[in-house]
This record gives structure tokens, C-alpha cells and sequence, in this order.
């Protein structure tokens, strides 16, 4: 996919902060050859619908460029940010969400799995995920893949192929697996390094594009505690530093999963994942630890002091771990966060799933006893007079856009519609024939936004662009 220059001019929404969308009505945007904003300018009233006006408030260098004029109940958004994704696992989507988490993964999640070793089913599987993830506005994910490596290499290429920003893990993992799905330790560090060194000499990759502008990137990819041994996480660590590379894995996630480790390395910071994976050396500033429902306030402030992050996944907290990130409590204490579908985990392939649901798991945080049992009637206790919480749509869509950006290290080129950024956005159409709800022309730009982003789909998205090449449009 290439860039394509192009002038657009209409309404710009995003989130900068948590605090307020920002919203930009008659605004020229220019994407360069690059796929980058170059300007972001307001126009004057009564020019926004005539092209040889706006061109007169171009660069003489711009001026060959086509324009897109979007129509009053359209606007552009920055793409969401998917900081945890099971692409493997996208057969299984909406289905098995009654096992507990081992259950899960030895009698559903491995088998399916292991079927990617037959690279047609792969190719035909990681496709249509891919054409899915786009056409619902996701412009960057984050995968675990398999423990093999060719059908991982071949998600990175139809990433490529589709111009999905990828950040792809060939998963590892040499203890506590099925006889059909395990490595060596000796295997899983090789075809670790092999791994990146193939995705980082990709011709989308760091070592022909730079670190800036590469689309697919490799990630160190221990599955999780249970399944590695100290020697496959040192090793990995060691690759880490090496390479210079992301390492993502699962932590603190359900009651099984934190007693299980605990029971395997009681001695390491009281038998901790994140004790275990800073002893490892996989406790870095290019770290995204998935879900972490489970975790304690110093494991938060040291994630933080590191420059680690979390991805919550809020629809698979809900299903499978009992608990739910607690996202103001844990921006406050610094940590990044950002957002995930843990597919299949999650039964969301749209990240509005998830941002939906982020916000009901702050509604859950804060739920307030309530006094059922029999007692006399003077001694029932009030309910907590709370009203206000802190997540709503904004705060959710800011950690889906900003935060992930954040999460993945690369908010410098996306997460915002913003001069030097990678133009990775979407436009959303709200007049669509057939969408999931109703049109309203006298509503505002911020009510539109809302009402998409709490009631719409993938109906409503008309284009999508990732570093400026168009990846999905629609008449």
C-alpha cells in the first residue's frame, strides 16, 4: 500500500485528552506523499464546498491534489489502536465464552492454534481478519500469532499486503502445553531470533523503512508464566535488548492464572508476573502487558517507572477474569493504557467493543453494596450518592486512540489528527442507508460522534487510511 496525497476538508474529531473530544468543523487537512499531515488549517465560512477556493489556501505545491469535501454528517477520526488481538484465535470468535481460562486454552484455543500450520487455512483465516480489522476502523494492532513460525511470517505479509499497521509476536512456549504445541527452549529462542531479524529485514519492515515509518514490526511473545521457563524467559529478555524490539505477554489476569504462577515461583516477588518478567528482563519501556486486572499498586507504579503499559481488555475481563482495569486509578499512578479485543477472548472484532465495554467496567469498579439480607428496617445502610464516573465515551476513545498509541510507542505518528503525524484515520459516515441508527440533522458534531461511537458499526465507516494509503473506501 502507498501513500497517496490528497486535500481533506470538513469536520476533524479525536481525543488529546481524556478530558474533551476536540472537534475542528470547516478545516483543510493536507496528507503528503509520505502520508503525512503536513496542514491543519481552518477555511472560511462558504468555502468549504468550493474546490478552486480551497486550493487558493494551498501550497503551490499542493495544489495537484484531489480533494475529498465530506458532507455534513461525515467526519474523520485518528484510526483505534487493538493492543491485544489472538489472530490465530478469530475462528473462535464469539464462541467458548463459558470455559474458565485453562479449559479454554487446551480443549478451544490450542487446537485452533495448531491448525495454522496449514498455510491455506492460515492465509484464508489471517485475510479475513485483517479485511475485518480494517473495515471496522482499526488502523494498528498488536498480535500474538502462533508457535510456528511460517504462519506467522505469513500474517506479517498479508498485514503488509492490506497496510494494517502489525505489531506481530511469534508466540513461545516450552512447558505446561499439548505434546502437539510446544517448543524447546532451545527451538523457541531460535525461531524467536529468526523470527525478528526476517520481520525487521521485511521490505515493510525497521531495516528498510526506520523505526518511523516501518508497518510491521516484531514482538518477543512469551504466551504467558505457566507455559515459559526461566531459562526461555531470560533468553527472551536477552533477544529484547539485543534487538532492541517490543515484548508483549498476558499478566495478572485471572484467579487460576495469578495462582498458578504463584505456585511456580513463590520466591520471585511473592510469585508475581511481573516480578518474574522484570527478573527476566522483559519488564522494559517497549513492554505491553495484556489485561492485568489482578494487579497490585506497586506493580502499577513500577510498570510505570519502566515505561511498561497495559492493555485492558474489558469485554474478556468481564467473561473470564473477575475483575476489570481500573483505568483512572491506574493512569493515575502513570501507567500507560491502552485497549485490546483480545480476540477470542473477546467476542468484539470492532474495537468499539471493547470501548463500549471499558466504559461499563468503570461503571462495575464503583459498583455500590447493597444491602439484601433481612434486617430491621432502620438499620438498612443508604447507597453510596455517587453519580459522576470518570470513564465515559471520551475517556474510553482517548485510551482506544491515544492510549494505544502510547502503549505501542508510537504516539508521535498516531492517536491524533495532528501536523507530522501519519494521516491514520477514518472517515465515518452517519446518513448511511442501512446503519444501526437513526440520522438527526439539527444534532451536534459531539452528539454524531457519540451516537457512533456508542450505537454505530462498521456500516458507518466510508474510508479508512493508514499512513495516508487508502486501505478501505466506499461509495
Amino acid at each position: 500500500m502507498t501513500p497517496a496525497g490528497l486535500i481533506y476538508v470538513g469536520t476533524f474529531i479525536d481525543a488529546p485528552t481524556h478530558e474533551a473530544l476536540r472537534v475542528r468543523t470547516n478545516h483543510l487537512c493536507i496528507v503528503d506523499g509520505k502520508g503525512r499531515i503536513v496542514l491543519l488549517h481552518p477555511l472560511p465560512e462558504g468555502t468549504t464546498d468550493d474546490v478552486e477556493k480551497i486550493k487558493t489556501f494551498v501550497a503551490e505545491e499542493h495544489r495537484g491534489l484531489d480533494v475529498l469535501l465530506m458532507k455534513e454528517w461525515e467526519f474523520i477520526c485518528p484510526g483505534m489502536i487493538d493492543c491485544h488481538n489472538h489472530a490465530p484465535q478469530y475462528h473462535q470468535i464469539g464462541t467458548a465464552t463459558d470455559y474458565t481460562l485453562f479449559n479454554w486454552l487446551f480443549n478451544v484455543t490450542f487446537p485452533n492454534e495448531a491448525k495454522c500450520r496449514d498455510l491455506d487455512y492460515a492465509r484464508d483465516l489471517y485475510t479475513k481478519l485483517v479485511r475485518r480489522l480494517l473495515r471496522n476502523g482499526t488502523t494498528s494492532v498488536q498480535f500474538f500469532a502462533t508457535n510456528d513460525i511460517e504462519p506467522t511470517k505469513l500474517l506479517v505479509d498479508i498485514c503488509a499486503e492490506h497496510g494494517l499497521r502489525a505489531f506481530v509476536g511469534l508466540v513461545t512456549a516450552d512447558r505446561d502445553s499439548p505434546d502437539y504445541y510446544i517448543q524447546t527452549t532451545e527451538e523457541a529462542l531460535s525461531l524467536t531470533e529468526s523470527f525478528i531479524q526476517w520481520t525487521l529485514a521485511h521490505p515493510s519492515g525497521r531495516d528498510k523503512l526506520g523505526e518511523q515509518d516501518a508497518l510491521v514490526h516484531p514482538v518477543i511473545t512469551p504466551r504467558f508464566v505457566p507455559t515459559c521457563t526461566l531459562p526461555l524467559l531470560h533468553g527472551l529478555g536477552g533477544l529484547a535488548a539485543k534487538y532492541d524490539v517490543r515484548v508483549q505477554s498476558h499478566a495478572a489476569e485471572t484467579v487460576d492464572q495469578v495462582l498458578r504462577v504463584k505456585a511456580l515461583h513463590p520466591t520471585i516477588g511473592g510469585g508475581r508476573d511481573v516480578a518474574i518478567f522484570e527478573s527476566c528482563a522483559l519488564l522494559t519501556g517497549r513492554t505491553t502487558l495484556a489485561h492485568g486486572t489482578h494487579l497490585r499498586d506497586y506493580e502499577v507504579r513500577r510498570m510505570a517507572e519502566v515505561g511498561a503499559a497495559v492493555s485492558a481488555c474489558p469485554i474478556a475481563n468481564i467473561l473470564h477474569s473477575r475483575a476489570v482495569v481500573p483505568a483512572p486509578r491506574y493512569k493515575a499512578l502513570g501507567l500507560k493504557v491502552g485497549l485490546g479485543t483480545d480476540i477470542a477472548g473477546g467476542y468484539s472484532a470492532s474495537m468499539l467493543g471493547p470501548l463500549r465495554m471499558a466504559v461499563v467496567d468503570d461503571r462495575t469498579d464503583s459498583f455500590v453494596k447493597v444491602a439484601r439480607e433481612d434486617m430491621p428496617l432502620e438499620e438498612y445502610p443508604d447507597p453510596d450518592p455517587k453519580t459522576e464516573w470518570p470513564v465515559g465515551h471520551v475517556w474510553a476513545y482517548h485510551i482506544a486512540t491515544v492510549g494505544g498509541a502510547e502503549a505501542l510507542g508510537i504516539a508521535e505518528h498516531a492517536g491524533t489528527i495532528d501536523v507530522g503525524k501519519h494521516f491514520d484515520a477514518v472517515l465515518v459516515d452517519g446518513n448511511r442507508e442501512d446503519q444501526a441508527y437513526e440520522y438527526w440533522p439539527a444534532e451536534t458534531k459531539e452528539i454524531r460522534f457519540e451516537r457512533w461511537i456508542n450505537t454505530g458499526d462498521d456500516r458507518n465507516v466510508r474510508g479508512v487510511w493508514v499512513r495516508g494509503a487508502q486501505v478501505v473506501w466506499k461509495e
